[in-house]
């Protein structure tokens, strides 16, 4: 983590917080009698829908060696994972292809899995034991080859996007900083359904107008392809 911060420091952040009326999707949730789809894994797969369709929340700033915009030909979510590693609450990561191309429970699946095999059994995370142990100067170069070069390389070791909630508690950002830029974030249900949700992105790939169209189309997606699923899973 401390890894990221340094790398994430010249990177400008910014933030927008949009609320949600989602309750055709909570019903649609709430009629399955069998096992539920968590809610990380459903904002993950609407918002990567969302992203397969607007090119702007698959494109990221690379400045060496000129300046650009690369435009990532998928999603890439990176989805944080919080395991016991030696005694210590470890924060993982783990990197999913193509996620709206997959089923609501299938999404589910993975996500459980992470938190549930063997520390010692998914290769992302042991990837990430491996790299830690060496030296910090090769660390934070290699994050940073990782990162400025290759927009491929970038995707599939750091993810186009990444999501942050499915807490007890409320969540939003406190500061800016953060590797990826494009970070959904959602908290807490009010009883009318509705959800404040909050995205940060890189101010140098898009403006605010297109973080509330996009999250606009979110909640769309949600209420109607999302919700259509929940249904056609209740019914098997």
């Amino acid at each position: 983590m401390c890894d990221l911060v340094a790398l994430s420091r010249t990177i400008p952040i910014a933030a927008l917080e949009h609320r949600l009326k989602l309750s055709p999707v909570i019903a649609a949730r709430e009629s399955l009698t069998h096992a539920r789809p968590s809610w990380v894994a459903i904002f993950l797969k609407a918002f990567a829908l969302v992203a397969s369709r607007r090119g702007r929340l698959r494109q990221g700033y690379f400045g060496f060696p000129w300046p650009r915009i690369y435009e990532h030909p998928v999603s890439v979510a990176a989805i944080t994972v919080e395991r016991e590693w030696k005694g210590e609450h470890t924060i993982f990561f783990d990197m999913l292809t193509r996620p709206e191309t997959m089923g609501l429970m299938e999404v589910h699946q993975h996500l459980r899995q992470l938190k549930t095999e063997p520390v010692e059994s998914i290769h992302t995370f042991c990837r990430l034991i491996r790299g830690n142990l060496l030296p910090l100067p090769l660390r934070r170069l290699l994050w940073r080859w990782l990162y400025s070069f290759s927009g491929p390389r970038r995707a599939h070791y750091i993810g186009t996007f990444a999501i942050n909630g499915g807490t007890r508690f409320p969540i939003r950002p406190v500061t800016t900083t953060g590797a990826l830029g494009l970070t959904l974030y959602f908290g807490l249900f009010q009883d009318d359904g509705s959800i404040d949700v909050c995205l940060t992105f890189d101010h140098r790939v898009m403006d605010g107008g297109e973080v509330i169209r996009s999250l606009d189309e979110l909640e769309l997606v949600l209420n109607t392809e999302i919700a259509a699923e929940l249904k056609a899973i209740a019914e098997r």
